[in-house]
């Protein structure tokens, strides 16, 4: 029951949760904690960041999204109201070949009581090099 309590009350909850199911899911271990708006708004990041690699021959936002369960997370900062909160965690991922490193912003709002993830910000990159593709950046 406490369980159950902490996370209604708690956004530290949601995040931490969040990221234990994304190493072992991925994108479909974050669906869960999205309310409505934020599964429309990854769908639309995807989407743009799909179309922006057909005009650049990038693709870093699909390429972080499809190795969600590979990155190292942390939670860089924490800032919570009593009806929102918003969240920067920090990914990496690092296997020798590829380096993967960046931030992204949570916006987490409570919804019937129970905290949930609202908004996900764009990937902010400062590191991507990809053995696969020819993205790389310092």
């Amino acid at each position: 029951m406490a369980l159950g309590f902490m996370k209604k009350i708690s956004p530290e909850y949601v995040v931490e949760h969040a990221i234990t199911d994304m190493k072992t899911s991925g994108l479909d271990g974050l669906k869960p904690y999205l309310t409505d708006k934020a599964k429309k708004n990854v769908e639309t990041i995807i989407s743009v960041s799909n179309g922006v690699s057909l005009f650049m021959g990038s693709n870093k936002v699909s390429i972080l999204f499809d190795r969600l369960a590979e990155c190292n997370w942390t939670v860089v900062d924490l800032l919570k109201g009593s009806e929102s909160a918003k969240a920067v965690l920090g990914f990496a991922i690092s296997d020798g070949t590829d380096e993967i490193e960046g931030t992204i912003q949570l916006t987490l709002i409570k919804e019937e009581k129970e905290w949930r993830i609202d908004g996900v910000d764009m990937p902010q990159f400062t590191k991507f090099t990809v053995a696969s593709t020819n993205d790389s950046q310092a």
